[in-house]
C-alpha cells in the first residue's frame, strides 16, 4: 500500500505522466487560407496526436474558416475555431498568440501541456513527440524548437542570404559554448539551438500561469516570453529535434519578424548582425552579473534587480574579427577548465570580465524579432 500522504502518480515513471497529459495546440490565424489546411494536415499526422486545436481566427477576410472547420470530420482530435475582430489599432500577431493561448488554457487541465504553431506552418511528424521527450528527459517547464524553412521556399531564397545567416548561427553556438562552460545548465545541455520562435513553443500550464501568459505585446512576444519564464528562474529546453517548417513569404504578419527581414534583406544586407550576438567581452560581463544575481537571490529576502542591460552591436564587416575571438576564448576556457576543473567558473568569470562603455545608441538589429 502506499503511504497515506503519496498518490500514485508520484510514483509513476516520468515517462507515463507527460504522455498521459492532456495536450493543447492553439494557433493565432489571419487570413490563413492558402496554408490552414496543410498545417492541420501535418498536426493530424502526428506519431503522438494533440488532444484538441484551436484556432484563433483574427480579422480574417478570406475563406479560412470554411477551410478548416471542412476537415473537422477528418481530423483525430477536437478542433475549436473561434473568430474574433480586433480593432485595427489593437491587432497583432502577439495579441492574438496571447489570447488564443489564454482561450486554450480556460478549459485545460491543471497539469496540462500548452503548446503553439503559426498557421503557415507544418510541424514534423514527430513535433509533439519530441516535445514529450525533452519534458521526460530534462526537468524543464518549457520546451522552444527549431523554425526552418519549407524546401520549397528554402531554394527561393537567394544564397548570399543562408550564409550571412549560417555565419551568425555560427558566431551565436561559439558564445553559446562559452556560457555553457562558464555557467552550466544541466537541463539545456549542448547541443541547443538558439530561437525563440512562437511557431514551436510548448509550456507546462502551471508554468504558463506563473509568468501571466504570453506578454501582451504587438511583436516579438516569444522571445519575451523566453525572458519572463528566465526571469521566474523556469527552466527551458532548446531542443534542436524539435522541428516547424515555415513558409517564406515577404509580407508577414508580425512587425519586425521573418518576413519584413527577408524583404529587407533581398533589397540590401543589414549593417548589424542579430543583437541577440554580442562581443565576447560583453557576453562573459553578462554572464557573470546573471551568476550573480542568481547568488544574491539566494542570499537575500530581498530580491535584486535582475541584470537587465543592452548588448552592443556588431557590424556585419567585423563579423568574422568578433568570431575569431571568440574561438581563441572557447579554446582557452576549455584548456584552463581541463588543467583545473575545482576552480575554473570562479577565476574565468573574473579575468575574462571585460566591460564595454554602454552605448548612447543601440542602433537596430538584423533580426531584432526574428523567429
Amino acid at each position: 500500500m502506499l503511504p497515506a500522504n503519496r498518490s500514485a502518480s508520484v510514483l509513476l515513471p516520468r515517462s507515463i505522466l507527460f504522455r498521459k497529459k492532456q495536450r493543447i495546440v492553439a494557433i493565432p490565424v489571419c487570413n490563413e487560407a492558402e496554408h490552414i489546411i496543410p498545417c492541420l494536415l501535418a498536426l493530424a499526422a502526428q506519431t503522438c496526436l494533440p488532444d484538441k486545436v484551436v484556432l484563433w481566427i483574427n480579422n480574417t477576410t478570406d475563406d479560412t474558416v470554411n477551410q478548416a472547420t471542412a476537415l473537422t470530420d477528418r481530423l483525430p482530435f477536437e478542433l475549436k475555431t473561434v473568430s474574433v475582430t480586433y480593432d485595427e489599432t489593437k491587432a497583432s500577431a502577439g495579441v492574438a498568440r496571447r489570447d488564443a493561448m489564454a482561450h486554450a488554457a480556460k478549459t485545460a487541465s491543471p497539469d496540462a501541456i500548452l503548446l503553439t504553431t503559426d498557421a503557415d506552418s507544418e510541424v514534423s511528424r514527430d513535433w509533439i513527440d519530441s516535445i514529450l521527450a525533452s519534458f521526460i528527459r530534462y526537468p524543464v517547464e518549457a520546451v522552444f524548437g527549431r523554425v526552418l524553412l519549407s524546401p520549397e521556399d528554402h531554394a527561393k531564397i537567394p544564397f548570399r542570404l543562408h550564409e550571412d545567416e549560417k555565419t551568425e548561427q555560427a558566431y551565436g553556438a561559439v558564445l553559446d559554448q562559452i556560457r555553457l562552460l562558464l555557467s552550466p545548465e544541466p537541463h539545456d545541455p549542448w547541443p541547443r539551438h538558439l530561437e525563440h520562435s512562437g511557431a514551436s513553443i510548448a509550456v507546462t500550464h502551471q508554468a504558463w500561469r506563473k509568468v501571466g501568459g504570453i506578454p501582451n505585446i504587438p511583436s516579438g512576444e516569444d522571445r519575451e516570453f523566453y525572458r519572463a519564464l528566465r526571469r521566474k528562474g523556469i527552466p527551458v529546453r532548446h531542443a534542436p529535434e524539435v522541428t516547424v517548417y515555415v513558409s517564406a513569404r515577404l509580407q508577414g504578419r508580425a512587425r519586425g519578424g521573418m518576413a519584413e527581414t527577408l524583404a529587407r534583406r533581398l533589397i540590401a544586407p543589414d549593417e548589424y548582425i542579430d543583437d541577440a550576438f554580442e562581443p565576447v567581452s560583453r557576453r562573459m560581463l553578462r554572464i557573470r552579473r546573471e551568476l550573480a544575481y542568481c547568488q544574491g537571490s539566494r542570499s537575500s529576502r530581498t530580491k535584486p534587480p535582475y541584470p537587465e542591460f543592452p548588448s552592443i552591436p556588431i557590424s556585419r564587416n567585423e563579423l568574422h574579427r568578433h568570431h575569431d575571438r571568440a574561438l581563441r576564448v572557447l579554446s582557452l576556457l576549455r584548456r584552463m577548465k581541463q588543467s583545473s576543473p575545482e576552480n575554473f567558473q570562479r577565476t574565468i568569470v573574473d579575468q575574462y570580465d571585460i566591460p564595454h562603455p554602454a552605448l548612447t545608441d543601440q542602433g537596430s538589429s538584423a533580426f531584432r524579432d526574428r523567429p
